[in-house]
């Protein structure tokens, strides 16, 4: 049977009609629904629509199916309602341009939901009521629906929403309020089953978990849901597992996590034999927010192979596959184990993920330093090892040193630890020519000196390598405001670059500091109970700088409170304080609080903190007196996003807000992980990319303003490109 509906819009051509067929999913002679109405009207609205009437017309079933012709303008997109008595259908969707098509859909007869709401005490039910619909079964299409909204209405206390007769999976959500599911349910035709809908007001956190085979039953999978913060300590650990939720996900898979507080969340899933699924999830104010599928991968295997296979001195190599984390409390690694004599080294069962593999000599020399990603079927590892014989020399001013010294390669593979003999020689094989960050720790002593070399190929086939340290010393006493001789840390900065050298004192406060660059220099002692000595300038001279008494003097504490726009705690916020010399990390807590210490003589500080989900905030903290101890920090809403496209090597740009009081400082200081988080998560394929407050920034090529220095406004919500990539090779210094 075609049926020609009445239009009560402007005409048109038979040719550009919409072809709707309609299918009853009821069986027998005396369905419940028979027929009804169709009702097309337009999806958008505005001048750029135009004003497009509704068409509407009739429809009747005749042996289970009924046809009809709707005249849409192909201008506009259209939804079509069918309705009817004791029928229930899914609209039916026809976008715009797609004049003339053949549109189809199953027809349902109708049932209802409904009861009364069952508040809180002393909570008033909602005003409205949005449901939706679906049913998921591949093998019989008149049981399979798409998510498709419900008609519902309240009044009052009651509420009532028109249900397909199926079995079916509804959601049910009143703004402000957690939403209800019902799984698998079924009403007969024509018939109301009564249910109480309680509320909860607040946010809340759902998706669905599945394997990654999904010919495999899903079975024991637990879903964690812990606030994104970093550990930096013990009491961070033991905070974020009190935090944490874990739910059971149902037969299909899905799960919810009702009452969420505002703030950024991971949501993991995880199974025996598998590897697990992590989703960070924002939660921003009282709605639902959906994590998505979390798809379980299988375990994988990590598979290596070495050139040569066996190390300079004809050993088996050494690999340990490790997390890409430094973990608070010291772990095992997943796998140490020697390779085979063929070089050959693999290791089952390993979740999939981002890891740290290292590889050793005989000797315990690291030859390599990556970070891998392990997927299930992956390709194996190749490297190739290198050994390149040094020799070398470290003298301080004049005199030969004795020495620890940790080569450390800054842009390739490896490390190792040599000793300098007492006329200050060394040798040892370097696993890779470049440039290498070398920390030397005298004997006799507990400074450790920091400095970078080149090691460099020589025609002769052993490549020379002397270390030059400078002949400046500073000797002297830590004491208490009584004049009492205390333990504690003495570090010493340098007023032009900002270098820092640090020492434990003797027991007796003793300390003596070398290899010094002689100029002026700022002096500064710690001790955790008695106090802090503030800054003190000191002139350092080649070989006879004069003796110095550092005086402690109490600290005051300050608890910065970090919140959201809308004044809600953040917490796992990282908070960086700088006294101009020196950095001082914290972690909020749940309350959003970050307690540090100010000492004597620092007049202002300079806070960078980062909270996943909101701008970097860079900001100048003034010191006085009259300070409020406990200042409200609250992060913007709007985000600007600053892509730096840096060069190969460093040094790298610094960074600061334009007249805002704000030192410059190293892009690296500005890096959102803390110790212990995963390795420079700002690092992407187009540079190092940081999502800012608006406002104007001023980047230099060096420490220090200059006219080389640039500025740049981000407005919000835009992203803005600079390339210094040419700086570096410009040797900027600090």
């Amino acid at each position: 049977m075609i049926a020609l509906l009445f239009l009560t819009g402007p005409s048109l051509l038979a040719g550009d009609a919409s072809h709707i067929q309609l299918f009853s999913v009821e069986k027998g002679t005396k369905p419940s629904c028979r027929g009804g109405q169709l009702r097309a009207v337009q999806r958008c609205s505005g001048a750029g629509c135009g004003d497009h009437l509704a068409v509407t017309g009739s429809w009747t079933f005749r042996d289970g199916s009924a046809e009809a012709e709707l005249a849409l303008s192909p201008d506009v997109s259209w939804e079509i309602a069918i309705e009817g008595s004791g029928c229930w259908a899914p609209p039916i969707i026809i976008a715009a341009g797609n004049a003339g098509e053949t549109k189809t859909s199953f027809v349902w007869p109708s049932a209802a939901i409904g009861g009364d709401f069952v508040m809180p005490k002393g909570g008033a039910p909602p005003n409205d009521l949005h449901g939706s619909v679906q049913a998921d079964d591949p093998h019989n299409p008149t049981e399979s629906i798409a998510e498709a909204p419900l008609d519902c209405s309240v009044d009052g206390p009651h509420w009532r929403c028109l249900v397909p007769s199926a079995v079916i999976d509804l959601r049910l959500a009143s703004d402000g309020f957690v939403p209800q599911y019902l799984w698998g349910l079924r009403v007969p035709a024509g018939q109301q089953k009564a249910l109480a809908l309680s509320l909860t007001k607040g946010a809340s956190v759902s998706g669905r978990v599945s394997l990654a085979d999904r010919r495999t039953p899903l079975g024991e999978v637990a879903i964690e849901l812990h606030p994104a913060g970093f550990a930096t300590k013990p009491t961070d650990e033991r905070r974020l597992a009190s935090l944490a939720r874990t739910v059971k996900p149902n037969a299909r898979g899905f799960f919810q996590f009702p009452e969420v507080g505002e703030g950024t969340y991971e949501v993991i899933a995880t199974k025996k034999g598998w590897s697990p699924a992590t989703h960070r999830v924002r939660v921003s104010s009282a709605n639902e927010t959906d994590a998505g599928l979390l798809l379980l991968p299988p375990l994988a295997r990590a598979e290596v192979i070495i050139d040569p296979p066996l190390d300079p001195k004809g050993r088996p190599w050494r690999i340990v596959l490790d997390r890409d984390a430094v973990p608070m409390r010291p772990l095992a690694p997943i796998a140490d184990a020697r390779a085979a004599t063929d070089g050959t080294w693999a290791h089952d069962g390993v979740e999939a993920g981002k890891y740290r593999l290292e590889i050793f000599d005989g000797d315990g020399i690291a030859y390599e330093h990556l970070l891998v990603t392990i997927e299930p079927n992956g390709s194996p590892l190749r490297l190739q090892m290198e050994a390149n014989l040094v020799r070398g020399t470290v003298h301080i001013g004049h005199d030969p040193l004795e020495a620890t010294l940790h080569f450390m390669n800054r842009r390739g593979p490896g490390d190792l630890k040599l000793t300098s003999s007492h006329d200050g020689t060394f040798a040892g094989t370097f696993p890779a020519w470049g440039t290498y960050d070398v920390e030397i720790q005298p004997e006799k002593t507990e400074q450790k000196l920091r400095r970078q070399v080149e090691v460099k190929p020589s025609s002769e086939g052993v490549a020379q390598l002397d270390i030059a340290l400078p002949g400046g010393a500073v000797h002297g006493l830590v004491v208490d405001e009584t004049g009492t001789p205390v333990a504690g840390v003495v570090r010493l900065y340098h007023r032009e670059g900002g270098s820092m050298i640090s020492t434990m004192t003797a027991e007796d406060g003793t300390f003596h500091l070398i290899a010094i660059d002689p100029g002026d220099a700022v002096l500064s002692a710690r001790s955790r109970t008695v106090g802090d000595s503030g800054p003190v300038p000191y002139n350092v001279v080649e070989d006879a700088s004069e003796p110095v008494t550092l005086t402690l003097h109490a600290r005051r504490d300050v608890t910065m409170w970090v919140v959201s726009p809308t004044g809600q705690p953040i917490s796992g916020a990282v908070v960086r304080f700088s006294n101009r010399y020196y950095w001082h990390e914290e972690v909020t807590g749940p309350g959003g609080d970050a307690t540090f210490s100010v000492p004597r003589g620092v007049d202002a500080i300079d806070v960078i903190i980062a909270a996943a989900g909101y701008p970097m905030r860079l900001m100048t903290l003034a010191i006085s007196p009259e300070m409020e101890t406990n200042p409200q920090i609250a992060l913007g809403s709007a985000t600007s996003l600053l892509v730096l496209s840096v060069g190969n090597s460093p040094p790298w740009p610094a960074l600061a807000p334009a007249n805002a009081g704000f030192r410059l400082h190293w892009l690296p200081e500005f890096f959102g992980s803390p110790a212990g988080g995963p390795h420079s998560p700002n690092s992407t394929p187009r540079g190092f990319e940081f999502e800012l407050d608006p406002g104007t920034y001023t980047l230099c090529p060096a420490i220090q303003v200059s006219p080389k220095c640039i500025q740049r406004t981000l407005a919000p919500g835009t992203e803005t490109v600079v390339d210094v990539s040419s700086w570096s090779s410009q040797g900027a210094t600090r």
